[in-house]
């Protein structure tokens, strides 16, 4: 199969024609596939056909499989099924550092290569399409800035971001900021315990993850073709489609530097945020559990209290009782009566000092931000 067709676009890359022809036999008819058996060729001919995926054997003469996909990475972004024999872990692991999309074993089942190969091609139409679109919105964008100006995005950007509590919604103002500008990008925010990768699409995929790392040692500004990474310590942005426009090229450079270095700092101020919301939750329970303690003590006060205060009238009724049968006269009465409530008057008035102890245990309450209970009546 070959030439134009509305189904996408297909190049086989294999040094072996016999697996060359079976392939392209097996793809569907409304793909246009062209073969090569080079590395080398491969890439030659990458401007002109212009495919919607390309299908790599890992072993060829030449550049092999993987180092072609690397070339092919640096300037085009094309999704890459490697198709080998070898179905090693390493083999696998190789075929994803260089920028592989995809992995098929041979001997491959036509049904399985037909799903992966529509899966690609179909995903890589609908991003040609949104490219043709935003590349017809460029001299929109020019306007944009002319009349709303970097420092406008800037602004709205800090403003959203400055009460920022976590990564996510830091990085989400990010990639909104920058598509505010007409172009996309992807950005990573790097935090102590993990790191947030985001595109404009919402969390990054394992081989785009992969690509934004990679991208955060190249320096603290590199571009190649319409692509830019611009690297802090904690934050990286890569620009997926810089204009050509040398002028506005220019200008979009400069208001995505200024992005990264305010996403930075706000970076910094999230850990500071969420370090102080931890102590302010830490020190929260310890208060609550400090109030249940004293507000427990306070209770176990009154009723000890209460407690003492029946068994001393129990007592002073009790002997009061037993005056009948001890057979005492009424002065030995009288005296005994008056020694025991003069004894009970002055364990009393132990309770005088405890109600400065339940004001106090009040106040402590009030400070920690309990309810205060009402105290039982007890006199």
């Amino acid at each position: 199969m070959s030439g134009e067709s509305v189904g996408g676009r297909v190049l086989i890359v294999d040094d072996n024609p016999v697996t060359l022809e079976a392939m392209s036999l097996a793809l569907d008819d409304d793909l246009a596939v062209r073969c090569v058996e080079s590395g080398e060729s491969c890439l030659a001919c990458m401007q002109e056909f212009a495919p919607d995926l390309v299908l790599l054997d890992i072993e060829m003469p030449g550049i092999d499989g993987y180092e072609t996909c690397r070339r092919l990475r640096a300037c085009l972004d094309v999704p890459v099924i490697f198709v080998s024999a070898h179905d090693t872990l390493d083999d696998r692991l190789q075929a994803y550092d260089s920028g592989g999309d995809d992995f098929i074993v041979k001997s491959y089942d036509a049904g399985e290569l037909n799903r992966k190969v529509r899966h690609w091609v179909d995903r890589q139409l609908r991003h040609r399409q949104l490219a043709e679109q935003q590349a017809s919105t460029q001299e929109m964008a020019m306007n944009f800035l002319k009349s709303m100006g970097e420092t406008g995005v800037l602004l709205d950007f800090v403003r959203k971001s400055m009460g920022c509590l976590d990564y996510v919604t830091l990085a989400t103002n990010l990639v909104n900021a920058i598509n505010d500008y007409g172009i996309t990008a992807h950005v990573q925010i790097r935090h102590a315990a993990d790191a947030v990768t985001l595109t404009p699409h919402g969390e990054a995929r394992p081989l785009e993850a992969a690509i934004i790392e990679q991208s955060a040692e190249l320096g603290r500004i590199f571009q190649f073709y319409t692509r830019m990474v611009v690297n802090y310590e904690q934050v990286t942005i890569l620009v997926m489609n810089m204009p050509k426009d040398e002028a506005l090229a220019g200008r979009l450079r400069d208001a995505i530097v200024f992005l990264a270095e305010n996403a930075e700092a706000i970076a910094e101020a999230v850990s500071v945020r969420q370090e102080s919301a931890m102590r302010a939750e830490t020190m929260q329970v310890a208060a609550m559990e400090s109030a249940e303690a004293v507000e427990t003590l306070r209770q176990m006060y009154h009723d000890q209290r209460s407690e003492t205060m029946r068994l001393l009238h129990e007592l002073t009724d009790s002997v009061e009782d037993a005056y009948l049968f001890l057979g005492l006269s009424q002065t030995q009465e009288e005296t005994v009566s008056r020694t025991i409530r003069q004894g009970a008057d002055e364990i009393l008035q132990l309770f005088v000092v405890g109600d400065e102890m339940d004001q106090k245990f009040a106040a402590i309450l009030d400070s920690l931000g309990h309810r205060k209970n009402d105290s039982p009546e007890v006199w």
